[in-house]
């Protein structure tokens, strides 16, 4: 006898059945749970017998369902994060395959059998008639316009006609938008021979526009012939652009996961991948958990985002279970940046990861001239516009030659704040500790908050002391906006932030307006920093530079660094050198040079030093341990209590204080930070003691704040 671990969806706990057969890790059975029918997943299988009663596995749906490599990954990355292997496992498997044995569409087809002299039942006569005008075989879907499931079904049953199971209905039409792809240049082709080569996790290190999607591409159709690729972008809904370069190259083998997907999305997806009809799956962070069968080779573009942490549970980081992925499979590992994390950059420098350099753009273009304005001189001139006379100037040459800008400003909205000009009253989020923001929506005035989203409509009078005179301090995109358009007459501009694309395919839509050239400035948030490849694009202009400089975080000048050189990557990637002005209040800061000079490796350096000399991460692992409540006194006091039980264990390492925003979604939050020499330690020392179930443990925090 066999006794099975099964994991049910939506079930809390493990549980365990009992199968005379011998039973695979990873099959999808059906059993009993508290009177009903459930579907499950086996975890484990042993022969020793629990000391409670179990009953019978009803029945196995599926052999191998899902690898029992990503049983073990998921059951790892758990324990390391301090989450419950139910929650991960849930990132897996679409919820539909535990409710019907085959949800996925496909292409089936029927066939004509026999042409019997006579057939009962005008709708099936009809149906042999319409088959054989169709010489003897129809598509399923072309049947199914005239013709019902049960007769379709009656006919099957009587031998007349037979059903031909089809591939699996694609989510990607026919007339998916393609790109142009490029013969690589030789500089490409030798680090693919390096790649090749390489037997280690390889960074590479590439300028932006060095071609190292080009690369990707060539690996992948490579690696694709006889295994899988696992493709993983920050944020799959913002790369349009390369999913239209990987369908023009590998079409239907291409498989695409990202949260925007619907149920039925997801099935069809899914199923492609695990029936071997997809070879490559291009994803966000959510796709890293997807079960392949063969995977081969795995890309991380863009390694540096930040987006590839989880905040939410599991708190995983996608470079921990990429690494999982391929130790298990014997895969390959590339990670492409054109300003590496540090962490990344420490590997290479230990000899973990091996690193290969890219360092010229692909079309002999310069990297762009950058130039760095100080605002407070503008405010000397008496210019206390978000746009300096400098950048003014390039735009105004830029419109004059018909070329395109793009205008980055990491601030959405209309203001920064609002405060009454009387008596001093500021709009605070009732449910956070932080100023609501004006947004102008359809003509409407409307407060946000941008942490929690809660919304108010605009306020004529002071609720404080009825005034109606307000000053609003600091700029949003909706503001600058409004100000290009006033001060350059019969501009066209285009704004990308969260309050203007917030549908499935709007920013897909306003890039490819953009690329035809419908608009003369891209203006936006960080969604146009990255992955944008425009060649009309001749000049970038950063309205404030200093925005996430000054945050309580030691990762924060690593943050703004990457964030800067990206967005300038966008400029002059064809023809012409581009030019980029980068707008501050503080160009002294060291980290504007390393900017104005695309001195990654300098940067690297510099901070690689200061994160030694204070021993942060890289150079030791932390934990971020969150206590919250409704009540600020119940949240600290519960945050104080663990803090005292721990900190005698470590010297320097241990600290507490509140969160950057002490209060958001109607709570209160303190946090007690550790910080150990490696994260094997880290976590051991946190699994020998007891941890708060109120809590929330994150390994490594991609932010203190």
């Amino acid at each position: 006898m066999n006794y099975c671990d099964v994991w049910i969806r939506g079930i809390k706990g493990i549980f365990s059945w009992q199968s005379k057969e011998n039973i695979n890790i990873g099959a999808r059975v059906r059993v009993k749970l508290r009177g009903k029918l459930r579907t499950g997943i086996i975890l484990k299988v042993s022969k020793n017998k629990p000391e409670f009663k179990t009953q019978d596995i009803l029945e196995v749906w599926d052999e191998e369902f899902i690898p029992s490599a990503y049983i073990e990954i998921a059951r790892e990355v758990a324990e390391e994060n301090f989450s419950s292997l139910e929650k991960v496992l849930s990132l897996t498997i679409p919820e539909k395959f535990f409710s019907t044995k085959n949800p996925e569409k496909r292409n089936n087809s029927y066939a004509l059998q026999i042409v019997p002299e006579n057939i009962r039942g005008e709708k099936q006569k009809q149906a042999v008639e319409i088959i054989q005008k169709n010489q003897g075989i129809i598509s399923e879907e072309e049947l199914r316009k005239d013709i019902s499931l049960v007769t379709i079904k009656g006919l099957i049953e009587k031998g007349i006609i037979t059903e031909k199971k089809g591939k699996i209905t694609s989510i990607f039409s026919a007339q998916q938008k393609t790109r142009p792809s490029f013969t690589l240049t030789v500089e490409q082709q030798k680090v693919v021979e390096e790649i090749r080569k390489s037997k280690k996790p390889v960074l590479l290190f590439g300028v932006t526009g060095s071609g190292k999607t080009e690369i990707y591409k060539k690996l992948a159709a490579e690696v694709s012939e006889d295994g899988q690729v696992l493709f993983l972008v920050p944020e799959i809904a913002l790369t349009p652009q390369l999913i239209a370069e990987l369908y023009s190259v590998f079409g239907d083998i291409l498989a695409v996961w990202h949260s925007k997907l619907s149920e039925g999305e997801k099935v069809q997806e899914w199923s492609r991948i695990q029936s071997g009809e997809a070879r490559i799956l291009i994803g966000a962070r959510s796709a890293v958990m997807i079960p392949l069968v063969n995977p081969k080779l795995v890309i991380l573009d863009e390694e540096h985002e930040w987006t590839f942490k989880n905040e939410f549970a599991p708190r995983f980081q996608t470079h921990d279970i990429v690494e999982k992925i391929v130790s298990r499979f014997n895969a390959k590992l590339v990670l492409g940046t054109a300003t590496p994390r540090l962490e990344s950059f420490h590997k290479c420098e230990i000899g973990e990861w091996h690193r290969v350099d890219l360092p010229n753009r692909v079309h002999e273009v310069q990297l762009p001239e950058i130039e760095i304005i100080d605002l407070s001189n503008e405010a000397k001139k008496g210019n206390f516009s978000p746009i300096s006379d400098s950048l003014e100037q390039e735009l105004r040459e830029i419109l004059k030659q018909k070329k395109q800008a793009m205008i980055f400003l990491n601030k959405r909205g209309f203001a920064g704040s609002t405060m009454c000009k009387v008596c001093g009253h500021t709009f605070e989020c009732p449910n956070c500790t932080s100023n609501m923001k004006m947004h102008e929506r359809f003509g409407d005035q409307k407060f946000i908050c941008h942490v929690c989203g809660h919304l108010e409509n605009f306020v004529v009078t002071c609720p404080e002391c009825e005034a109606e005179n307000f000053q609003f301090k600091g700029w949003g995109t909706q503001a600058l906006e409004k100000e290009l358009k006033e001060r350059f007459p019969g501009i066209k501009v285009f704004r990308a932030d969260a309050d203007s694309v917030s549908g499935k395919q709007d920013f897909e839509k306003l890039m490819d307006k953009f690329h035809e050239g419908q608009a003369d400035v891209l203006l936006g948030t960080q969604m146009i920093a990255k992955g944008l490849d425009f060649d009309n694009v001749e000049l970038v202009g950063v309205i404030l530079a200093d925005v996430g400089l000054n945050l309580p975080d030691f990762r924060s000048e690593e943050r703004v660094f990457q964030l800067l050189t990206q967005v300038s990557g966008r400029a002059g990637r064809r023809k012409k050198r581009g030019r980029i002005v980068v707008q501050t209040f503080r160009p002294e800061e060291k980290i504007f040079q390393f900017v104005r000079h695309h001195d990654s490796e300098g940067f690297l350096q510099w901070q690689s030093e200061l994160r030694k000399k204070s021993n942060m991460p890289p150079f030791s692992a932390m934990a971020k341990i969150t206590f919250s409540d409704v009540k600020k006194e119940v949240a600290f006091k519960e945050a104080k209590k663990f803090f005292n039980f721990i900190k005698d264990n470590f010297k320097d390492g241990c600290y507490l204080a509140p969160a950057f925003f002490p209060r958001t979604h109607n709570k209160y939050h303190f946090h007690v930070f550790i910080r150990e020499e490696n994260k094997e330690k880290l976590i051991k020392f946190l699994k020998q003691i007891e941890i708060p179930e109120n809590s929330k443990v994150d390994i490594n925090p991609a932010s203190l704040l």
